[in-house]
């Protein structure tokens, strides 16, 4: 079971359509965006534990007490991290498989095209 040549036309005409216009541009800087925030997000609580405990050590000079074992605040923590990294790693693919649709290179690639084709532009 193949595409005909007909939905061939019309899937051509929408990734062109798409190439011409602001929007595929705009949801992949957005695409982008959320992607770097869910990264954020997702290392956020690791590095504040670690900076915590680093700054309790030298403030005592000693190691500071931590349960050997997963406590539920532990375990929420670790979920939170997860869930925010499988985020940013949909975005980021959301993002990527868009712009190899509509330009045929990766996310970075396609914004610096679309920005270089915007500063050609001459408006009145």
């Amino acid at each position: 079971m193949g595409f005909s040549a007909g939905e061939i036309a019309v899937y051509d005409r929408n990734r062109e359509t798409l190439a011409e216009s602001h929007v595929a541009a705009i949801a992949i800087a957005v695409l982008l965006v959320w992607s770097l925030d869910g990264v954020f997000r997702a290392v956020w609580a690791p590095v504040f534990r670690a900076v915590s405990f680093l700054f309790t050590a030298i403030a005592i000079f000693d190691i500071p007490y931590f349960s050997p074992t997963l406590t539920v605040a532990d375990r929420f923590t670790l979920m939170t991290t997860f869930s925010n990294l499988f985020s940013a790693i949909i975005s980021f693919f959301a993002a990527w498989l868009l712009s190899r649709w509509v330009c045929g290179v990766g996310p970075l690639r396609c914004l610096m095209s679309y920005r270089s084709k915007l500063t050609r532009r001459q408006h009145a």
